[in-house]
C-alpha cells in the first residue's frame, strides 16, 4: 500500500535527519513524528485501526492524541486543506434517506438539520467525532474505525450495511463519512446498494455514486476488497425476522423485556416487531409479518400465542422462534433445555442468534393446532382453576394450586377410547395426549418425557383410587423411573399416532393451556411439518435458516 511506504519513508528521513541535527530538543520532536509514522505503518500492516483507541462516542482519548500529535496534526492539516480546495460539497444526497460526505465539523450541524439528517456512520479511526451533546443535535452516532484508503473487514461491513439497512427502515436519514468522502465511505455506501440490489454490480453502483459525488474514488486494494465480497455473497443483509409480541402476557412481561430483547437481536437480524391488540390477535399479526417478507417469527408471549403464530408459521413453511414471556412456557422448555428456566430471555435470544431449526411433530386436537398437550379431568380443570389475574400474581404457583384444587373436587369419567386401532372403555379422572410436555406437565410422565420428534404421541391417563391422596401418584409420574411406571396398576401409558375419545356428554378440555367444550376428542400426530429455532444439541437433526 502506498501510505506505507509514504509514512515508512518519511519515519526513515526523519530518523537521519536527527542524527545529523545537533540541538536534542529538536532530535525529541523529529524522532517522535517519526515514531508516530513508524506506528502507523505498523497499523496498516497489521489493519489495526485501534491504535487510534477511538471510542464508541467517536471521541479519540487525550493521551492517544498526545503520543500521535505529529501524524494526528498532519492528517487534520491535510484534510482542512483538501475540504478548501475541494470541488464537490462536504454533504452529498445519494438517494433518498442516503448521504455521502467529509469528516463534520461545527459548521456542518445546520446542513445536517436542513437535511433531516440524523443518524451518522463515521468510518474514520484517525479524526474525533462531534460532541454531539455540546452542539445539542440528537443523532444516532456510529464509529466503524477503518484506516485511511483502506477497507473494512467482513465483520464490521456486516455491521455497518445492516445498521444502515435498519435506520432506513426505520425511515431515518443517514450520512456515512470518512475523512473526505472519497474512499473509505464510498466503498460502505457501494456495499450498502449492491446488498439491497443483488441485480447491480459493482460498476453499476460506482457509476451511480460518482454520477453525484465526481470525487468519489475506490482505490485498487478498496476496488478488489469489494468485488471479492460480491463475488462470494457477502454482501447481504441480515435476515428478516418478525418479533409478534403480546404485551399482557406474564403480567406486561414485554414492556419490561423489550430493550434486552432487541438489544440481543438487532445485531444479527432486521427485527420488525408487531404488538397483539384485543382486536389483532397473533395470527393476524403472523399473517401480516409473512406478507412482509419475514422467514422467521418469533412468538414473543406464553403459550397461547405461540401456538397462534406457530399456526401460521406452518402453513406457509417459515421458521417459529419462541421468546417465552407467559406464566408456564413450556414449549420453550422442550426446545432451549434447562438454561431456559435459570436464564429464559437470554437463553432464547441465544439460541435464536444461532440460527438453527429443527423440524418438529405437532399435532391437529379437533381441527386446532396442537404443540404440547390435550386432556381432559385434572389438567383441564386445573387450567379452569388458574385464570387471568391469578397466573399474573402468583405465576406457576396458580397452576400448582389449580391442579391441588382439581385433584380434590374431580370425580372419573367414563371415557371410551380409540388409540390407532384399538378400542377400549375406562374410568379416569386424568386423561393426558401429549405431543410434547416438560417434566413440569407432571400428568403426561406416564413414559419416557414425550418426544416431539418421534412421530408418535404419548398417552397417560390415571386409574381411579379410593383414597384421598393422588398428590402421590402425581409425584410418582414426576420422579419414578420407566419401570416403575409399568409397574403400577395406578398410572399407564400407551403411544400411538392417532387418538379419539367419546365422552359421556360435553364437557370441558383443554389444548396447549386454552379450554374448550366437546363431546368427542380427536388428535392425529403429524410428523415433523414445523420448523423451530431450537438448541441444536437436544435434537438429532437441526438446519442453517439460511439453507
Amino acid at each position: 500500500m502506498k501510505m506505507v511506504k509514504y509514512y515508512l519513508l518519511a519515519g526513515i528521513l526523519l530518523c537521519v535527519i536527527a542524527a545529523y541535527v545537533p540541538y536534542w530538543w529538536i532530535n525529541v520532536v523529529i524522532l517522535w513524528t517519526a515514531a508516530s509514522l513508524f506506528a502507523v505503518c505498523v497499523a496498516y500492516l497489521t489493519n489495526y485501526p485501534e491504535l487510534f483507541r477511538k471510542r464508541e462516542d467517536g471521541r479519540i482519548p487525550v493521551y492517544v492524541r498526545w503520543l500521535f500529535i505529529p501524524f494526528l496534526l498532519g492528517a487534520r492539516l491535510y484534510n482542512y486543506y483538501e475540504r478548501k480546495t475541494d470541488k464537490v460539497p462536504s454533504i452529498q444526497k445519494i438517494e433518498e434517506q442516503l448521504y455521502l460526505g467529509t469528516r463534520l465539523v461545527g459548521s456542518d450541524i445546520e446542513k445536517l438539520s436542513n437535511q433531516g439528517i440524523d443518524c451518522i456512520l463515521d468510518v474514520t479511526a484517525e479524526f474525533d467525532g462531534l460532541d454531539w451533546t455540546s452542539y445539542r443535535y440528537d443523532v444516532d452516532y456510529l464509529n466503524i474505525p477503518v484506516l485511511d484508503h483502506a477497507s473494512p473487514t467482513n465483520e464490521q461491513l456486516h455491521l455497518a450495511l445492516n445498521w444502515i439497512d435498519q435506520h432506513i427502515r426505520d425511515g431515518r436519514k443517514i450520512l456515512v463519512h470518512c475523512a473526505l468522502g472519497r474512499g473509505r465511505s464510498v466503498l460502505v455506501m457501494a456495499a450498502f446498494l449492491l446488498a439491497r440490489n443483488d441485480a447491480l454490480s459493482v460498476v453499476d453502483v460506482m457509476n451511480k455514486i460518482q454520477s453525484v459525488r465526481a470525487t468519489a474514488r475506490l482505490n485498487k486494494h478498496q476496488l478488489k476488497s469489494l468485488s471479492v465480497v460480491k463475488q462470494r455473497g457477502r454482501l447481504k443483509l441480515n435476515t428478516q425476522l418478525a418479533l409478534i409480541a403480546n404485551p399482557v402476557a406474564g403480567g406486561g412481561k414485554w414492556k419490561t423485556y423489550k430493550e434486552e430483547i432487541l438489544s440481543h437481536l438487532n445485531s444479527q437480524f432486521r427485527v420488525t416487531i408487531y404488538e397483539t391488540t384485543p382486536e389483532l390477535n397473533a395470527t393476524w399479526q403472523a399473517h401480516q409479518a409473512i406478507k412482509a417478507g419475514n422467514e422467521i417469527l418469533i412468538a414473543c408471549g406464553g403459550d397461547g400465542t405461540v401456538t397462534e403464530v406457530a399456526t401460521v408459521t406452518r402453513e406457509h413453511q417459515k421458521v417459529l422462534g419462541i421468546i417465552p414471556l407467559g406464566t408456564a412456557n413450556a414449549l420453550s422448555q422442550i426446545v432451549y433445555g434447562l438454561r431456559s428456566k435459570l436464564a429464559p430471555i437470554t437463553r432464547a435470544c441465544e439460541v435464536i442468534c444461532e440460527q438453527q431449526y429443527t423440524p418438529v411433530d405437532t399435532a391437529e386436537c379437533n381441527g386446532k393446532l396442537m404443540l404440547l398437550v390435550s386432556a381432559i379431568g385434572f389438567e383441564s380443570q386445573m387450567i379452569e382453576h388458574a385464570d387471568r389475574e391469578e397466573k399474573n400474581n402468583g405465576g406457576q404457583m396458580a397452576y400448582l394450586e389449580g391442579l391441588w384444587k382439581a385433584m380434590n373436587t374431580s370425580n372419573p369419567q367414563k371415557l371410551q377410547v380409540t388409540v390407532d386401532d384399538e378400542s377400549f372403555e375406562l374410568d379416569t379422572p386424568s386423561f393426558v395426549i401429549a405431543n410434547a410436555a416438560p417434566l413440569s406437565t407432571a400428568l403426561a410422565q406416564g413414559g419416557d418425557l414425550p418426544d416431539m420428534t418421534d412421530g408418535e404421541l404419548d398417552i397417560t391417563w390415571l386409574t381411579p383410587t379410593e383414597d384421598d391422596m393422588p398428590l402421590f401418584t402425581v409425584a410418582e409420574l414426576v420422579f419414578g423411573n420407566e419401570q416403575s411406571k409399568k409397574s403400577s396398576q395406578i398410572i399407564h401409558h400407551k403411544r400411538a399416532k392417532q387418538v379419539s375419545i367419546k365422552l359421556p356428554e360435553e364437557q370441558t378440555y383443554v389444548i396447549d393451556g386454552e379450554t374448550y367444550t366437546t363431546s368427542e376428542i380427536t388428535v392425529k400426530c403429524q410428523a415433523r411439518n414445523l420448523n423451530i429455532l431450537a438448541d441444536s444439541k437436544r435434537f438429532d437433526e437441526s438446519y442453517e435458516v439460511s439453507d
